[in-house]
């Protein structure tokens, strides 16, 4: 049974609730609207008429069903909607219809717990809204540092928010966690990003690395040892200026310190198209080809590096001290 009416009951315990029984948020740049509380996201200083609605009910389990039935949906793990979107299921978490790039209609499934249901929301299917919007999400941390900000790259599990995090302790502005949507500004030389949320997850070996205890944060999802982290500093809402792109790379053995090599064109045109957010979504929509464009002209004007350094905790500060410096 669906619990959509548990989480509802939960969430009217909020302080944030407005005459919608909703929370109003910011996010990349957007105005949005959720029917359930994200509290990872920033929370909107004025309610208005919202970029994206976050809607739940069954309407995103009947769409799924029915996604599911057509032939053409294939074994993939997303499935064109007859009459407009793509949807995709998360075992234990919930139903997602990205209807167009304004609106997410979610059955949640039953015994999903609300961050756990936020976390996917705040990802998965707000990321598949955006590209709705034509723009290019990218999976990554992002940080303000000076006039500019930088992007950190890497494979899932390659110190992305780790490496975010000591930065932020260490001064320099957090814009975002797991997803950077980068928009295209007219006449501009490189596209620009907005803050996404209000904290980075880390897991727990990370946060004892750091000393931070986990027992005030809370759990990113059900069955995870891991913490949304409130950012130490957090960027200010406005736009900023994609400045460098540094993608991580561990090296082979711990007595090679941290070393950055700038990437030529081509090399970082591979480097960023690997990290496209959720390239099942770009190929379900047939957007390959823009993204391509988009990717040339990023990396034509950003500088973009490869950052090799050694696995394991104790080497942040020197790596921290190489990227400041750099």
């Amino acid at each position: 049974m669906c619990c959509c009416w548990e989480i509802k009951r939960e969430l009217a315990k909020s302080s944030l609730s407005d005459s919608e029984n909703g929370h109003w948020y910011r996010c990349h740049g957007l105005l949005v609207w959720s029917a359930f509380a994200i509290p990872q996201m920033l929370a909107a200083a004025s309610p208005g008429a919202a970029d994206i609605r976050i809607e739940t009910g069954r309407e995103a389990a009947r769409t799924v069903a029915q996604a599911r039935a057509q032939p053409a949906a294939g074994p993939g793990v997303v499935w064109p909607v007859p009459r407009g979107g793509l949807c995709f299921c998360v075992a234990d978490v919930g139903d997602f219809w990205i209807a167009d790039g304004h609106t997410i209609h979610i059955t949640p499934h039953s015994g999903v717990d609300v961050p756990t249901l936020a976390l996917y929301t705040m990802g998965s299917a707000l990321g598949l809204a955006l590209l709705f919007q034509d723009t290019l999400v990218l999976h990554c941390a992002s940080l303000a540092i000076g006039e500019g900000s930088i992007l950190v790259l890497g494979a899932s599990g390659a110190g992305k928010s780790t490496l975010a995090q000591h930065l932020s302790m260490n001064g320099c502005k957090a814009l975002g966690d797991d997803t950077c949507v980068l928009w295209r500004v007219a006449d501009a030389s490189a596209p620009v990003i907005y803050p996404s949320g209000t904290a980075f997850k880390l897991w727990r070996n990370a946060l004892d690395a750091v000393g931070i205890d986990p027992a005030g944060f809370q759990s990113v999802g059900q069955r995870m040892d891991k913490y949304f982290v409130a950012n130490a500093s957090a960027a200010d809402d406005r736009p900023h200026t994609v400045s460098r792109i540094v993608v991580l790379e561990k090296s082979d053995g711990n007595n090679c310190p941290p070393a950055l090599e700038p990437l030529d064109k081509l090399d970082a045109m591979q480097a960023v198209t690997e990290h496209v957010y959720r390239p099942q979504f770009v190929g379900a929509l047939g957007l390959w080809e823009g993204q391509f464009s988009q990717i040339s002209k990023l990396v034509a004007g950003t500088e973009v590096v490869r950052l090799t350094r050694p696995w394991g905790h104790e080497f942040m500060p020197e790596v921290v001290d190489l990227l400041q410096a750099g």
